[in-house]
């Protein structure tokens, strides 16, 4: 039997309990929100967005399958000279601004969020984890995160498109 679906309401106050420095604002579909909150990482304070909506039959946005987090400032820097994970890190690579590409923060074909789980209790944390190895992958060029790669030529693609 399949786990219920959380309701917006219930995200927005369980993020409002856990993390309330993120303000919730309404998002840019219906049935959706993105709240705009800072978390530290190993040394530097980031600004984030974390975008999510209900599921909608018929519609594949990103933000409708998973929360779909961005670090909005400081700027993610392109390293495309990193010994690893060049030129960002565990990103899905989005265009024109690779800066603002969303965050990959776990596995989606492992099963490893769905929408039965509240964004407070899984994807902030995964977020400052993320952060913390980005800060450390920023210093030495090496990824420290974990994590799987679906596409693995798909830095090269970016860094000839360049």
């Amino acid at each position: 039997m399949a786990a219920s679906v959380k309701s917006l309401g219930a995200q927005v106050q369980a993020m409002t309990r856990d993390w309330p420095q993120f303000q919730p604002s309404r998002g840019l579909g219906p049935r959706s929100v993105i709240w705009f909150g800072d978390l530290k990482g190993l040394g530097r304070t980031f600004h984030i967005s974390i975008e999510y909506g209900l599921p909608v039959k018929g519609r594949q946005d990103l933000y409708r399958v998973m929360p779909v987090v961005r670090v909005l400032r400081p700027s993610l820097m392109p390293n495309w000279e990193a010994e690893e994970e060049a030129p960002l890190p565990h990103v899905y690579f989005e265009p024109p601004d690779i800066r603002l590409s969303p965050l990959c923060l776990f596995d989606p074909k492992a099963g490893e969020w769905d929408a039965s789980m509240l964004i407070s209790r899984t994807t902030v944390g995964w977020t400052i984890r993320w952060l913390a190895a980005y800060e450390f992958w920023e210093m030495t060029g090496r990824w420290i995160g974990g994590g799987r790669h679906e596409n693995a030529g798909v830095e090269k693609d970016i860094e000839n498109a360049a």
